[in-house]
C-alpha cells in the first residue's frame, strides 16, 4: 500500500507518524513544498501529538526537549474567565507537550528515516494537481505519482466553495507576540482580555503570546494598546504578527481516496488546543475506512458531528462571559448561548458525558472525557452535571 501526505507542517508531520506506525508496511511519502513557510509561533497539544510521536519516532520529550523546545504540559489554566482563576488539568497517565514546529519536520523526519527504511521518503516537490482514478490518486508534481491514499494537508483551502463557515464563533483576527526568554511554566495560558483571550506557550527557550479578538467589535489599534497594557510596555517594543482567519469545516472530509485535514479540513480558535484532538480523528477514521471498519459515508457522518461537538464546546466555554463586562463578551455571551439553547448534538454530548465512565476515552462525549466535562462545569459555573 503507497500513502501519500502533503504538506510538512504540524499535521502533515503527525500524519506520517500515524500511517508509518499504524498501517504495518505501508509505504508513506510526505510531499512538500520547501518553499512554503509554516506559521512557527510555537504549538500547545493534547496527548494525542506525544503520544503518536513516541510510537511512532520514539521521541521523548524528557531526553529529547532541546531538538523542539519543548516543556511538558499539564493542562490550562483559564486566567480572568471567571473571578477565581482556575486549571482545566490533562487526566494522568497522560500528558501534553508545547513545541516548537519550525524543526518538528526535520527533526522527526531524521528518526522516520532511521526506523523506516524503505518504507518512508520525503519528496520537495511542488504538488500541482490532484485526482482520482477508478483505483489510485494521481499527485502531479509535474510527472504523475500514484497513490492508494492521500491525506491533504497543504494548509488553508484555496477557495471555500464546499466548506462551511461558523456563524457563533466570535474571533477572527490574531496578534502574536514573542518574548525571548523561556517560559518557566507547565501550562497553556487561556487569558480573558476586554476584547477576547490571549495564549500564552512556554517553550524551553522563548515564550509564545496570542491575543485574540474580532475586528468588528475591536480595532486593531486598540488590540495593540490593550496586549502593550497586559505586557506592561509601549507599542512600538512589541514583536507583533499579525493573522485574520475566519471558522470553518469542509462539507466532506472523506472522497473516496483523498481526505482532507489540518486547516484543509477545519479551523477554529485554539481553545483547548483541541484542533489537534480533530486532526489526529481523522488520522484514525482514515485508518479504520482503509480497513473497511467504517464505510466513506460513517467517515464524513462521525466527523461531522464531532466538527459539531468541537464548536458547541467553544460556545460552551463563551456562553458564560468573562470578568470582563465589554462589548465583546456582551457579544460573544448572546450569540454563543443562542446556538446553545435546543441544540440536539450539544445536548446529546452532555448526556453522554453524564452517562458514561468518567475515565473513558470516547469519541461522543468529544472533546474530553467526562470527569473533564464535569470539573470544567464546576469552575464555569454552569449546571449541566447538577
Amino acid at each position: 500500500m503507497k500513502i501519500a501526505v502533503l504538506g510538512t507542517g504540524t499535521v502533515g508531520v503527525i500524519s506520517v507518524c500515524h500511517f508509518l506506525y499504524y498501517l504495518k508496511g505501508a509505504q508513506v511519502d510526505c510531499i512538500f513544498d520547501p518553499e512554503k513557510s509554516i506559521l512557527g509561533i510555537g504549538e500547545s497539544t493534547n496527548w494525542q501529538t506525544p503520544d503518536v510521536l513516541w510510537k511512532a519516532s520514539h521521541f521523548n520529550i524528557y531526553n529529547d526537549n532541546d531538538q523542539l523546545d519543548s516543556t511538558l504540559k499539564y493542562g490550562v489554566l483559564y486566567k480572568n474567565w471567571r473571578k477565581n482563576d482556575f486549571f482545566n488539568p490533562i487526566v494522568p497517565p497522560i500528558y501534553a507537550m508545547h513545541f516548537d514546529n519550525f524543526n518538528l519536520a526535520t527533526v522527526i523526519f531524521k528518526r522516520l528515516r532511521s526506523i523506516y527504511r524503505g518504507r518512508f521518503n520525503r519528496i520537495e516537490a511542488n504538488v500541482k494537481n490532484v485526482y482520482q482514478t477508478k483505483d489510485s490518486v494521481v499527485v502531479q508534481v509535474p510527472n504523475n505519482l500514484f497513490y492508494d491514499y492521500v491525506i491533504d494537508c497543504r494548509g488553508y483551502p484555496e477557495d471555500y466553495q464546499n466548506y462551511t463557515f461558523s456563524k457563533f464563533l466570535p474571533l477572527n483576527h490574531a496578534l502574536v507576540h514573542s518574548i525571548s526568554k523561556p517560559g518557566n511554566w507547565n501550562h497553556t495560558f487561556h487569558q480573558a482580555t476586554e476584547n477576547g483571550w490571549m495564549f500564552g506557550i512556554p517553550l524551553k527557550t522563548r515564550q509564545g503570546w496570542g491575543y485574540l479578538f474580532n475586528d468588528t467589535i475591536t480595532s486593531v489599534e486598540e488590540a495593540k494598546k490593550d496586549i502593550a497594557k497586559i505586557f506592561n510596555t509601549n507599542i512600538s517594543s512589541l514583536k507583533l504578527r499579525e493573522f485574520k482567519f475566519k471558522p470553518y469545516r469542509v462539507n466532506k472530509f472523506l472522497n473516496k481516496r483523498i481526505i482532507k485535514n489540518g486547516n484543509r479540513a477545519i479551523f477554529y480558535e485554539p481553545l483547548e488546543a483541541l484542533s489537534g484532538v480533530f486532526y489526529d480523528n481523522i488520522n484514525r477514521n482514515l485508518t479504520d475506512y482503509i480497513r473497511k471498519n467504517k464505510t466513506e459515508e460513517q467517515v464524513n457522518n462521525d466527523l461531522t458531528e464531532q466538527a459539531q461537538q468541537y464548536e458547541n464546546f467553544i460556545c460552551y466555554a463563551y456562553h458564560g462571559g468573562s470578568i470582563f463586562d465589554s462589548k465583546f463578551w456582551k457579544h460573544t455571551k448572546q450569540v454563543t448561548g443562542d446556538h446553545l439553547k435546543n441544540n440536539k448534538v450539544f445536548n446529546k454530548t452532555i448526556e453522554m458525558s453524564k452517562q458514561m465512565d468518567e475515565n473513558k476515552i470516547d469519541m461522543k462525549t468529544f472533546p474530553f472525557i467526562p470527569l473533564l466535562w464535569k470539573l470544567l462545569d464546576k469552575n464555569l459555573n454552569y449546571n449541566y452535571f447538577k
